[in-house]
C-alpha cells in the first residue's frame, strides 16, 4: 500500500491541523513532540495505488490552505516508514530543526516519528532514500550558518554495541593546547614554532619535516620543562572525560595517537585509563632536549596505519571504529573510520570529514554513536 510521510513544524499543538482525509485515504498520527516553542508533528497517509492522484490533490490543497502559517509542511512518498537514518541536533535544536528538515526533505528523507527532545539534544528517526552521508552532512552544516548547533545524520543501526575502537588525536583535540608550542614558549620561541605548527595543521607543510624543524628549535631546552607543561598548562578539552567514560561503558577500546610526544600521551593514557598510546619520542641527553626525535615519526599515514592495525587485531571492520582529530595530519585516519569526527577543526579538515563538532565539547560525539531513544 502506498504511503506518504507528512512532517509539520507548527507554533502550537492545536495549529494547522489537517482536515479529514477523503474516502479511501487514511491519516495516521506517528507522534508529536515539543521542540522549543514549536511542535513537530509526524503523520502517515495511506491509500490504494489507484487513489494516488486523490492523495496528491488533497495534500496540495492542505499545503495551500496553510501557506500563510508559520510552519513547515513536508511530504515524502515511501514504500515503508522504516527508520534508515537518525538526525542528531545538539546545542540549540529548536533553532536548527527548521533548516535541517528543509535540507533533509530535499534529499528525500523525512521524519518517521517525532523523535525525542531534551534541553540540548534532539534525535529524530528518518525514512526515505539511501543518502550520500558525507554530502548530506555537509549540506546540513551549510544550513546551520548562524545557528550555534552541532548537527549530524547517522545510520539508524548505530547502537551502543556497534563501535569497538576509539582513537583520538591529542593536541587541540583531546587536550586544549599544542604541547610543542608551550615548550617553545618556555624557550622564548613560541611565535616561530606556533607559526610552523599552524601551517602544518592547515596542511600547508609536510608534517614530518615540520616536526623535525620545530623540535630542532628546542635544542638544549631543559627536560624539566616537559613536566612543567604537563602540570601547569595541559588541560583536557570540555567533555573529554565524559566521552571516555561513556565509550568505556559501551565496551569500546580507547587510545590516543599523536604527532606530539610520548611524555604527554603516556601520562594521559594512565590518567584516563586508555588502552593505547602512540606518539613521538623526544631524545634527551644530560637532562636536555637534543633537538631530535627518536624513531619513525607518527605522521598522517602512521595514524591511519595504527587505526587499521588495531582494528585488525581486535577483529573489527573499520566501519566500527571512531576517530577524532582537528588537523590535516588526522584526515587519513578520519576518512578510514566509520565515524570520523573533525573536532573544532581547521577548515581543510572540516571540509573533508564526514562528521563535525564545531560548537560543543567532545561529549557531543556520544549521541552520534548510539541513540538515547528506547525505541523508534
Amino acid at each position: 500500500m502506498p504511503r506518504i510521510l507528512i512532517n509539520q513544524l507548527v507554533p502550537a499543538p492545536q495549529a494547522a491541523r489537517l482536515n479529514d482525509a477523503p474516502a479511501g485515504l487514511s491519516l495516521h498520527p506517528l507522534g508529536e513532540t515539543a521542540i522549543g516553542g514549536d511542535f513537530l508533528r509526524v503523520l502517515e497517509l495511506r491509500f490504494d495505488a489507484d487513489l494516488r492522484a486523490v492523495a496528491a490533490e488533497w495534500l496540495a490543497d492542505a499545503a495551500g490552505a496553510h501557506a500563510s502559517e508559520d510552519l513547515v509542511l513536508h511530504t515524502l512518498a515511501v514504500h515503508e516508514a522504516t527508520p534508515m537514518a537518525r538526525l542528531v541536533l545538539q546545542g540549540h535544536p529548536a533553532d536548527a530543526l527548521r533548516p535541517a528538515l528543509d535540507t533533509l526533505h530535499l534529499a528525500g528523507l523525512a521524519a518517521c516519528t517525532a523523535g525525542q527532545s531534551g534541553q540540548d539534544l534532539l534525535e529524530i528517526p528518518l525514512a526515505g532514500g539511501d543518502p550520500d552521508w558525507r554530502l548530506l552532512n555537509h549540506q546540513l552544516l551549510e544550513a546551520m550558518v548562524g545557528v550555534a548547533a552541532d548537527v549530524a545524520l547517522c545510520p539508524a543501526h548505530w547502537q551502543a554495541s556497534h563501535f569497538g575502537l576509539f582513537l583520538s588525536d591529542m593536541d587541540s583535540t583531546l587536550i586544549s593546547i599544542e604541547c610543542i608550542d608551550e615548550l617553545a614558549d618556555m624557550a622564548g620561541l613560541k611565535p616561530q614554532v606556533s607559526a610552523i605548527t599552524e601551517r602544518a595543521m592547515q596542511g600547508e607543510l609536510d608534517f614530518a619535516a615540520s616536526l623535525k624543524a620545530r623540535v630542532a628549535l628546542l635544542k638544549d631546552l631543559p627536560a624539566s620543562m616537559l613536566e612543567r607543561v604537563y602540570t601547569e598548562r595541559l588541560q583536557l578539552n570540555p567533555g573529554a572525560e565524559a566521552l571516555i567514560q561513556g565509550l568505556k561503558a559501551q565496551g569500546c577500546r580507547l587510545g590516543v595517537v599523536s604527532g606530539g610526544f610520548t611524555f604527554f600521551t603516556e601520562r594521559l593514557k594512565e590518567y584516563l585509563g586508555l588502552d593505547y598510546a602512540f606518539a613521538n619520542e623526544l631524545e634527551i641527553q644530560d637532562g636536555r632536549l637534543t633537538g631530535k626525535v627518536l624513531g619513525e615519526i607518527v605522521d598522517a599515514q602512521a595514524k591511519a596505519r595504527i587505526l587499521a592495525q588495531l582494528a585488525t587485531e581486535l577483529g573489527l571492520p573499520l566501519s566500527r571504529c571512531i576517530a577524532v582529530g582537528d588537523g590535516a595530519n588526522d584526515l587519513p585516519m578520519l576518512k578510514l573510520a566509520g565515524l570520523g569526527v573533525a573536532y573544532h577543526a581547521k577548515p581543510v579538515v572540516q571540509a573533508q570529514a564526514n562528521y563535525n563538532i564545531r560548537h560543543g565539547g567532545l561529549d557531543r560525539i556520544l549521541p552520534l554513536t548510539r541513540t538515547s531513544m528506547a525505541a523508534y
